[in-house]
């Protein structure tokens, strides 16, 4: 095992004993759903297909991490920095990211299906067919800065598929 590679079972040990530091650790697949895992920080992290399933991360730090094809189903990931993180193909289905920073994060083609969004910043994050279905954006969704998101086939809370031109039937 490299230096930097752990295992879920590494990172609870750890953090059982106060330690919440995983800056540039990788762990390849493994599980850490229904883990309390509070204020942690995987900074720059490699998580790739890890299971965060119903684990309760917020007011963590995922900044700059690789995430890509993570389950964070139901998870909780509230006010946590998410600034930069990869998280194409991850499933986020019915994730909590209230007041979460999403700036410059990559989220093409992850599942946001039934997400809560409310105070989420995405300003310049790539949404590109990411699926925002049924999401809950908040009151303050007509706020969010999606200053230089892409959007291109991302399918937005109410259905609608962004950047998709209506078919118009002909006239006879």
């Amino acid at each position: 095992m490299r230096r930097n590679e752990k295992t879920a079972e590494d990172i609870i040990r750890r953090y059982s004993r106060n330690d919440k530091d995983f800056r540039g650790v990788t762990i390849n697949a493994d599980n850490l759903s229904k883990r309390r895992l509070i204020g942690v920080n995987f900074e720059g992290a490699t998580l790739l297909e890890c299971n965060f399933e119903k684990s309760l991360l917020n007011r963590s730090s995922f900044k700059a991490a690789v995430l890509r094809g993570a389950n964070f189903k139901y998870a909780d990931l509230s006010n946590t920095d998410l600034t930069g993180a990869d998280f194409r193909g991850a499933n986020l289905r019915a994730v909590k990211l209230t007041g979460a920073d999403l700036r410059w994060a990559n989220l093409e083609g992850a599942n946001l299906t039934g997400a809560n969004i409310s105070g989420a910043k995405f300003d310049g994050a790539n949404l590109r067919n990411a699926n925002l279905k049924d999401a809950n954006p908040g009151k303050l969704w007509w706020k969010a800065n999606l200053e230089e998101a892409r959007l291109d086939s991302t399918t937005l809370p109410d259905g609608t598929v962004f950047g998709r031109a209506t078919e118009s039937v002909p006239e006879e």
